[in-house]
């Protein structure tokens, strides 16, 4: 009987599966927060519009300054948030780089497995077809005796 199939790199194997599994929990995650920077600037900016788009009633000088900082402030708020959602995009393709890197290192040693195993297969083959060429001779010896 033959042996059954191993692969010796299989430890490896699994803890490139393991930082492939790492790296894409690690791009979700900061995804999810360029998401969430985005929707909190589109908030932003909404808020904005109605501010803009308000109709002043005011009749104090400083009411009207005051909503003009506020305006301002706000502005100021989408502009630290667009830099933060730059910030999360540069980390974000650093991950999927790493991402990346990782997934190519699982592909080569799955397709080193997937090598070994044909081989494995081809020499399985090779000793069954050796193995039924014994019986076929064995059964001639005994039929010419």
């Amino acid at each position: 009987m033959a042996k059954k199939f191993s692969f010796r790199l299989e430890p490896l194997l699994r803890i490139k599966s393991f930082r492939v599994k790492q790296a894409k929990e690690e791009l979700m995650s900061i995804v999810y927060l360029r998401l969430k920077k985005e929707s909190e600037i589109e908030e932003k900016n909404n808020y904005l519009d109605s501010l803009i788009n308000q109709k002043l009633t005011y009749k104090k000088a400083i009411d009207i300054q005051a909503f003009w900082y506020h305006i301002n402030f706000v502005k100021e708020q989408i502009v630290n948030l667009e830099n933060e959602k730059k910030q999360l995009i540069e980390i974000e393709n650093l991950k999927r780089q790493k991402l990346s890197a990782a997934m190519k290192e699982e592909k080569t040693l799955e397709k080193l497995k997937e090598k070994k195993h044909s081989v494995y297969l081809e020499e399985l083959n090779k000793e069954e077809i050796k193995q039924f060429d014994e019986i076929a001779q064995k059964k001639f010896q005994i039929r010419e005796i």
